[in-house]
């Protein structure tokens, strides 16, 4: 069992998912809890011995800084240019007495993001290229002139639906942060749901272990499923470098296990014809990678991570499918421990769940307790934190 940190000197970490306007993630948004007034030592760390980097993959690392004239990490290998942006409050972004220090910051190749709009008539320092606003708060239209002023790309954050995102969109806003992906828009909720249908009933299949004869004969009457589906097999996200040729041979050469996980992720999948990825996509990915990641750290045995994957990976179908989840699961006559985990959050499963929920840097905080009643600690959920989004965002830049 994962040995626990009763000192929690370890503070909890969040990524929160930065997408464009296609729904593709572009960048991670790094929140600490409690805010170290500082901030170094602990990026440093993040970087150095957690491979943040790697989590990464490519994708611009948003991070909070109070006071830029303390901040000064030390990095063991070289960050490229940009891709790390410190989100500066914007009073620091128009205080001449802060601009030495931000423009050192600036020399060593971080961006800045001023978080906030500045006072009428102040000066923003020429370096400042982009705005973090949040998009509840009601004032946007203020924004206007910065947003056409300053090249961008300019953060909304806390955006609660799609009709707020698309509005943020037209403001100019490029980058978007908040739960807007699990509150779509209910005209398309159940786009595509004939071929979901079918991957529900071919989940079901495999789940019984049928003939490949079955399966095959089932993906062929879906074009768009058969696509998908060689699609992903392909994608560099899973590490298969083969050639597919047919569905005998993705069945046989891949494995039932790797299988019925591409199906889980293809639920969520882009279908031909859309015009962006679906935003749920890379979520369930990072949810199904880190249910399987903690599993790992409290010992539970092979078939344990294989259920608490599924866990993860179908704790979203209710809002994909815009249907009870009970009755999107009931026909795949799932074990109990899952059934339980997605429905009351009860079990071993069910607890993890809880964390990884809470993790998503929403309106439920994480808290230690909530850890240790999982089996873990803060330290061991960084972890994992980490591992889970080093998929998810290769996911979310394939799919």
């Amino acid at each position: 069992m994962a040995v626990q940190d009763k000192s929690v000197s370890f503070p909890l970490v969040f990524l929160q998912p930065v997408a464009d306007v296609h729904h593709v993630w572009t960048a991670l948004s790094l929140h600490i809890s409690p805010i170290d007034e500082d901030g170094s030592a602990l990026l440093s760390r993040l970087f150095n011995e957690f491979k943040l980097h790697d989590a990464l993959g490519g994708l611009t690392c948003i991070i909070p800084v109070r006071d830029p004239a303390v901040f000064a990490p030390e990095f063991v290998h070289p960050i490229p240019q940009g891709q790390i942006a410190l989100r500066v409050p914007v009073e620091h972004c128009v205080d001449p007495g802060k601009i030495d220090a931000l423009d050192w910051l600036y020399s060593r190749g971080f961006s800045i993001i001023a978080d906030g709009l500045p006072a009428q008539g102040a000066a923003m320092f020429p370096f400042v290229e982009s705005l973090a606003l949040d998009a509840s708060v009601g004032r946007l239209p203020d924004a206007a002139q910065w947003l056409h002023r300053l090249r961008g790309p300019h953060l909304a954050e806390n955006i609660g639906d799609a009709i707020q995102f698309d509005r943020c969109r037209t403001e100019g806003f490029r980058w978007f942060a908040g739960d807007y992906a699990l509150h779509p828009d209910s005209r398309l909720s159940q786009k595509n749901s004939i071929s979901r249908a079918r991957l529900l009933k071919l989940l079901g299949l495999v789940a019984r272990d049928a003939d490949a004869g079955e399966l095959e004969s089932l993906l062929k009457q879906d074009p768009a499923l058969s696509y998908q589906l060689f699609k992903l097999v392909s994608s560099a996200a899973f590490g298969f470098s083969a050639h597919i040729t047919n569905f005998t041979q993705a069945i046989n050469l891949l494995g039932r296990r790797q299988l019925q996980r591409w199906l889980q992720l293809l639920l969520y999948a882009r279908f031909p014809g859309d015009e962006s990825a679906n935003p749920l996509l890379p979520r369930a990915a990072a949810r199904a990678a880190m249910m399987e990641s903690m599993a790992q750290r409290v010992d539970c045995t092979r078939e344990e991570l294989d259920r608490a994957f599924i866990t993860g990976m179908f704790s979203l179908l209710d809002i994909l499918l815009g249907m009870p989840l009970q009755d999107i699961i009931e026909p795949l006559k799932l074990p109990a421990d899952i059934v339980n985990a997605l429905t009351a959050r009860t079990g071993r499963l069910g607890k993890l769940l809880d964390v990884v929920e809470r993790s998503e840097y929403s309106r439920i905080p994480l808290r230690h307790a909530d850890l240790e009643a999982a089996g873990l600690d803060a330290r061991i959920y960084c972890e994992c934190l980490l591992e889970a989004f080093g998929w998810a965002t290769r996911v979310s830049t394939e799919a």
